[in-house]
């Protein structure tokens, strides 16, 4: 462009016109060129933008599809591992996998992403999943909601169990890591205080909601519930996650029928006026020689040994062995009252027998397959415990085990006892397998009564042993199998095998036992029983018996709780096999043996059993061994309805209502 001064030295007018007009078609070439290049920097902005929001929307609707997805995914593997899939049902299914979503929805509820609540949720079902895998190998019974509270004491014996990690195991561990990485890629987040409490209460809301609708619409409309007697069963056709949410509404247990303050003081003033007639403690019974026994002899030491699964495997059928495994125990004749105590559980839950025998309280009358040891034995509790302390007598407790399992330390205390000796007193002691040895155990038994620093000082000693605990497998240096199955069972029951060696030792230390105390010159009475039937193979109990257990009709299911008792004196006493006995009464058996004071509740449960001599959570057999269930005892049709209301009133009373009606549970002179 040539300059202006240029311009208007050669053509004057007309070529400052050119110039002008040369100037303006650049600008406007150039404004032109600058909207283009607006125009298709925006269009490339909206594009982006477009392509972001959908890759967004396709992120958050993958992590929606994802979090309805894992839950399913989380159930079927749950059961995959269990391996139940295959038994349950296309209703049982849905509504597991509901439950499973509930927990999910809790989880997103209360951390706002699933970057935490599927990683949490998935693997606290994978991990219970094992968990039930191996409980359910090792005590064929399956995780309860009640066994929480009992993990520290399944802890301390699982060592002495074989764990495998199946192949189901490591194929459900992949499958959630390989879901939780890709579910990492596409989370869902919610943003915001007000969103985030949206959510939450959102997911809660329908989470109880559902909940609601199950337990008061579904549950009943269906007759939904836990088999206690096959609880396997339920949990395999019902699945894990059902059934454990099913087994809460047996948390809370309802008073009985006609239950209030005012009946407790009604039963209480009638024995009272019973006692009155015939003279307190003087509980006779013509029909009874044992109850009606004139005692002149109180012992110096009361023994009372629960001996963990000591049981005489017969009473469920007939078998053949090499030689007999309680030779000793059979042949007591003299001072000896013996019998089958009917104890509360099989195979498991230790506590449970402890609690019966101790309180004289039926766990039918606690939650369903409740731990009577974790809720039910509140400080100051009126037992046995305390009805011995109340007489002078000094009461120990003795296990050579960790004192926490089956909260002991607490129950020892709140029951009373003034020492509770575990296994740090039991150290050096000899070990047989796993546990310290009955021989082992009765020997420190023994040294407890020989520390005494007055001969006279009466002493009650509550010993739970631990040699014959579970699992019945392996091969041990210290351990000779030496009973074992013959004819057509020979070989094929190894567990079988074992635990009949293991009780053969028991018989061998229990004679030890009894020729040392037979020999000492202070007034004593030992009581032993064991605590339930050991979990062998249950081909054996079905093989024995000549069916399979679950079509065993109920009246006929007590053979599996029973265990043998013995109680003995080195001084004269009648001599009487007794025949079936329900355990909540045996510690009144023995206070009227020993010719001790009674509780108004130890003597309604001493006439009690003339009527049942077996109370169990099964039902009621009378003398002729007729049987009657629960529900037939308290109905209207039932002449001894009231006793069976009144028990029920006072056991109810004992062991749940916190307004406890002490009169009932303590001797006449503390009143």
């Amino acid at each position: 462009m040539k300059k202006i001064s240029q311009i208007r030295g050669d053509t004057g007018r007309e070529g400052l016109q050119q110039v002008a007009e040369e100037i303006r078609n650049t600008e406007e070439t150039e404004e032109s060129g600058t909207k283009k290049e607006k125009i298709t920097e925006k269009a490339v902005v909206k594009n982006s933008n477009i392509f972001i929001t959908i890759c967004k929307y396709i992120i958050k609707g993958t992590g929606y599809l994802c979090l309805f997805l894992v839950p399913i995914l989380s159930y079927y593997l749950f059961e995959y591992v269990t391996g139940n899939l295959a038994n349950i049902s296309a209703f049982m299914t849905a509504l597991n996998i509901c439950w499973v979503y509930v927990l999910y929805l809790i989880l997103t509820g209360i951390t706002g992403t699933t970057r935490i609540s599927v990683p949490v949720g998935s693997a606290v079902l994978l991990i219970i999943s094992f968990a039930e895998t191996f409980v359910v190998g090792f005590r064929d019974r399956p995780i309860m909601i009640w066994d929480v509270l009992a993990v520290r004491t399944a802890m301390t014996v699982s060592g002495n169990y074989a764990f495998v990690i199946s192949d189901k195991m490591v194929q459900a561990a992949k499958a959630v890591v390989a879901a939780n990485i890709i579910l990492w890629f596409f989370p869902v987040h919610v943003k915001g205080l007000k969103n985030r409490l949206l959510l939450g209460v959102s997911c809660v809301g329908t989470a109880f909601a559902f909940g609601y609708g199950f337990f008061h619409s579904i549950v009943p409309a269906h007759q939904m519930g836990i088999n206690m007697w096959a609880v396997n069963d339920t949990y395999e056709s019902c699945g894990y996650i059902l059934s454990t949410a099913m087994s809460f509404q047996y948390v809370v247990k309802k008073p009985p029928a006609e239950y209030s303050q005012g009946r407790l003081e009604s039963i209480y003033k009638e024995i009272s006026e019973e006692e009155q007639e015939k003279g307190i403690n003087e509980t006779e019974n013509e029909d009874n020689e044992i109850l009606s026994h004139k005692v002149t002899i109180q012992p110096v030491n009361l023994i009372c040994i629960m001996n963990e699964s000591l049981s005489d495997l017969r009473v469920a059928g007939d078998f053949s062995t090499n030689q007999e495994y309680f030779p000793f125990i059979h042949s007591l004749t003299e001072n000896t009252i013996k019998g089958n105590l009917c104890m509360p559980v099989f195979g498991s839950m230790t506590s449970n027998s402890e609690f019966e025998f101790l309180t004289g309280d039926s766990v039918a009358m606690l939650p369903s397959n409740s731990i009577a040891y974790q809720f039910n034995v509140k400080p100051d509790a009126r037992t046995m415990v305390s009805t011995m302390k109340d007489q002078g007598y000094r009461t120990v407790a003795m296990h050579p085990y960790p004192g926490e399992n089956w909260n002991r330390n607490a129950c020892y205390a709140n029951m009373g006892f003034d020492e509770f000796l575990d296994g740090e007193y039991f150290k050096g002691s000899e070990q047989l397998r796993y546990y310290t040895s009955d021989q082992g155990d009765f020997e420190k038994l023994i040294q407890v009564v020989e520390e005494k620093e007055d001969p006279q000082e009466k002493l009650f000693l509550f010993n739970v042993t631990m040699q014959n605990h579970g699992g019945y497998e392996g091969t041990f240096d210290e351990f000779d199998q030496t009973v074992w199955l013959t004819g057509d069972m020979e070989g094929k029951y190894p567990k079988a095998d074992q635990y009949l060696s293991l009780v053969k030792r028991s018989d061998e230390a229990f004679a030890y036992l009894l020729d040392y105390f037979s020999h000492s010159d202070e007034p004593t009475m030992i009581v032993m029983f064991g605590d339930h039937q050991p979990s062998v193979e249950d081909e054996f109990f079905d093989e024995i018996y000549g069916m399979p257990s679950y079509e065993v009709p109920t009246k006929d299911r007590l053979m599996w709780y029973e265990t043998p008792f013995i109680i003995w004196t080195n001084y004269e006493q009648p001599s009487k096999d007794i025949g079936k006995l329900g355990a909540v009464y045996l510690s009144s058996y023995v206070l009227k043996l020993a010719g001790l004071d009674m509780t108004p509740y130890n003597r309604f449960l001493l006439d009690l059993s003339q009527i049942y001599p077996v109370l169990h959570f099964l039902g009621f057999y009378d003398k002729d061994g007729n049987y009657q269930s629960w529900s037939e005892a308290e109905s209207g049709e039932n002449p001894n309805r009231k006793q069976i209301l009144d028990y029920e009133a006072m056991a109810y009373n004992h062991s749940i209502d916190r307004r406890k009606y002490k009169p009932l549970f303590t001797l006449e002179e503390e009143k």
